[in-house]
């Protein structure tokens, strides 16, 4: 085999399982804040209709991964979990209202890939549809708080703007209804490319020269009440931290009111690490029903990437105990004291050969185990067992008796 044939692709990559035993926790975390806040589980294809995908993301659709399937059909892989919830909505209108989901799944883009982001990326989404309440709004970011509280991953700061107020004050600048998204396309690129390169684009294409300084005065005194109005409410939900961005404007074509993204404050150079908003035409487009709602998404991987960048993940294992095999005629003990474990909600390995203990122990601490079983001819013959620790370097000896409630106090 050719040696560029084994090579992962550019933007996608293999996790391994230390890292993939940390996102999955990371994961069953956030689906436990999602449900705990009234959010029921559902799935959609990875593959649609490119036909769906069409004209409903703006100029990011050049990123759509699609393709001509084996019946000639134009199909696509999903983009994000948004557009797909809009499908699923117009095959299934007799849902109770405001429905409230949420989704945990990969997506595809074929972008340009950089620290933490990829073009195959795991997306944890919450959507409220149905309502046109601000609450709903506050519901969705006060969840999604809740999960990056619940992972302890540090302080979070929550930016917030309008796309109402964005285009209320654009029209106060005379930027007609044709020029504001080139002009919202540029200043969702200012954390990314600076002020001086963005000014210079909005020049280009056509905008004055003073447009951002202008902007940011109008957008400040228009935003007012909005932000004191959210930072009350937000607040009588615990979120904390929240602050008005001018320049927040999110890519998407399909946001119609509050928009909002989540910064890891040790972090703030992976950017955000979540985000959404209010996209009340969505559903509309794809159904022929107008439907409210307003949802958001935790970029799993970005975050995770940040995460490991600033030392917060803790080191993973799939099993925190290993059995040591010191004898083959002692295999069945070994196999019932490994059954035992588990069977009281212990995770447990044993080892599969009888070798050289400081080969069992190499092979323990590599994969971050915690403790070591050690039973030997003559522990059997004392009915006693020996538990290692593998971090404290300690060693009791205790009763056969006594071994799961002693692995439990050691562990728990």
């Amino acid at each position: 085999m050719a040696k560029n044939n084994i090579q992962v692709l550019k933007g996608f990559r293999d996790y391994m399982p230390d890292e993939q035993i940390a996102r999955r926790k990371i994961i069953a975390k956030i689906s436990e804040v999602f449900e705990r806040f009234g959010f029921s589980p559902m799935d959609t294809p990875a593959l649609e209709s490119y036909e769906l995908l069409k004209g409903k993301i703006g100029e990011e659709e050049k990123l759509i991964y699609k393709f001509e399937d084996l019946g000639g059909r134009e199909v696509a892989l999903r983009y994000d979990l948004t557009v797909p919830l809009a499908r699923f909505m117009a095959n299934n209108p007799e849902l109770p209202k405001p429905f409230k989901r949420y989704q945990i799944g990969n997506s595809w883009r074929a972008e340009n890939t950089q620290k933490g982001r990829f073009r195959e990326f795991v997306q944890c989404d919450i959507d409220i549809v149905g309502s046109d309440s601000r609450l709903a709004d506050v519901e969705v970011i006060a969840a999604m708080y809740n999960a990056y509280q619940a992972l302890e991953i540090g302080e979070i700061i929550v930016k917030l703007n309008d796309r109402r107020i964005i285009d209320e004050s654009l029209q106060e600048l005379g930027v007609g209804e044709g020029k504001m998204i080139t002009f919202l396309r540029w200043i969702d690129k200012l954390d990314k490319i600076g002020e001086e390169k963005v000014a210079e684009g909005l020049k280009a294409d056509g905008f004055q020269g003073e447009i951002l300084k202008l902007y940011s005065a109008i957008i400040e005194k228009n935003g007012q009440k909005f932000v004191m109005d959210m930072k009350a409410l937000l607040s009588s939900m615990g979120v904390a931290n929240v602050e008005f961005d001018k320049y927040l404007a999110r890519g998407l074509d399909y946001y119609t009111g509050t928009i909002f993204e989540f910064v890891l404050k040790q972090k703030p150079e992976f950017g955000s690490i979540g985000g959404g908003g209010r996209y009340d035409e969505l559903i509309g487009k794809v159904s022929g029903v107008a439907t409210p709602a307003v949802g958001g998404s935790i970029g799993l991987d970005r975050m995770f990437a940040a995460l490991q960048d600033a030392g917060l993940i803790a080191p993973q294992t799939a099993a925190e105990v290993l059995v040591m095999n010191l004898d083959t005629e002692l295999i069945p003990e070994y196999l019932n004291i490994t059954t035992n474990l588990r069977n009281s909600g212990l995770d447990a390995e044993f080892y599969y050969e009888s070798t050289k203990l400081d080969k069992q122990f190499k092979y323990a601490e590599s994969k971050n185990m915690k403790l070591a079983i050690i039973f030997g001819p003559e522990e059997a013959k004392e009915r006693k067992v020996n538990i290692k620790d593998l971090q404290e370097k300690k060693q009791i000896t205790v009763e056969m008796d006594d071994l799961i409630t002693e692995v439990k106090s050691m562990l728990w």
